[in-house]
């Protein structure tokens, strides 16, 4: 990446108080960036404030609830009042879950696609004023979901496919107003110890273990998501199993479902 890309840019990074949102900043602040970590959780905030606090006078920390539509609007607000423009929007914010579709409680649904939906889609719509007076870049971040649904993870799924659609939309609507829109699909990226997922019922449970030859570090994956960003690609699978999931599901949605009916054990 070109360090003078990203100088002195103003970006803003949702569900940045851990995993892959956490690493964005730390690295988008080594480049000389201005950085806006979002979050609903102060505590996590003021931690990641204290691990970045070499960078102190770069930074605002803002509770925001990104599924509501008034503190997004509060999010820019803040974030023009203490840098004075908007450059860049990461939709990082994210929420998963497991658990077959006839299992799963309604209000866990609905909890899973308003954050992965409504969370890209709100801070969106409250940033497009600004990123249009700094021709900026919107970057969502998508998973391998995005791709087939998975069995055992339908509304994380359907919500995760669901941005590509965003995207598609949001790039030809915006094109004229010279702001970039991207998303990424992640792969499988080694999680903190503490991150959690939901069970069909809403409790937190810890994510499963993926086979490691299969997961890539966070700082790999925040590494390749701000490089999109700067060469201006729209979409972009992760890695090697990506790129494979991502052309398998294209080119013959048939086998793939026929392997992921093959090794689909009900939860």
């Amino acid at each position: 990446m070109k360090k003078s890309f990203f100088t002195n840019k103003v970006v803003i990074v949702t569900g940045a108080s851990m995993g892959i949102g956490k690493e964005l900043a730390y690295q988008l602040l080594q480049l000389d960036c201005k950085v806006v970590l979002a979050s609903r959780n102060l505590a996590k905030l003021e931690k990641v404030k204290e691990d970045f606090k070499e960078f102190s006078d770069s930074i605002l920390i803002q509770i925001v609830d990104v599924t509501d539509h008034a503190q997004n609007l509060v999010l820019i607000a803040e974030t023009i009042k203490k840098f004075g423009r908007v450059d860049i929007l990461i939709t990082n914010a994210g929420l998963s879950c497991f658990g077959e579709i006839e299992k799963t409680r309604p209000e866990v649904a609905k909890q899973v696609i308003d954050t992965n939906i409504y969370g890209s889609l709100f801070p969106i719509m409250a940033a497009i004023p600004e990123l249009k007076k700094s021709k900026g870049s919107i970057m969502l971040i998508s998973s391998l979901a995005g791709f087939y649904g998975l069995p055992g993870h339908a509304p994380y799924s359907l919500s995760k496919m669901s941005l590509r659609a965003l995207a598609q939309s949001l790039r030809i609507e915006l094109h004229r107003a010279g702001i970039f829109i991207g998303i990424a699909f992640v792969g499988f990226t080694e999680n903190e110890n503490e991150k959690k997922t939901l069970n069909a019922v809403g409790q937190l449970e810890e994510i499963p273990q993926r086979p490691k030859k299969l997961l890539s570090t966070r700082e790999s994956t925040a590494r390749v998501i701000l490089k999109q960003i700067e060469s201006k690609k729209f979409a972009n699978a992760h890695f090697l199993f990506g790129k494979l999931t991502a052309m398998i599901s294209r080119i013959s949605p048939r086998f793939l479902h026929h392997i992921l009916t093959k090794k689909y054990k009900p939860l």
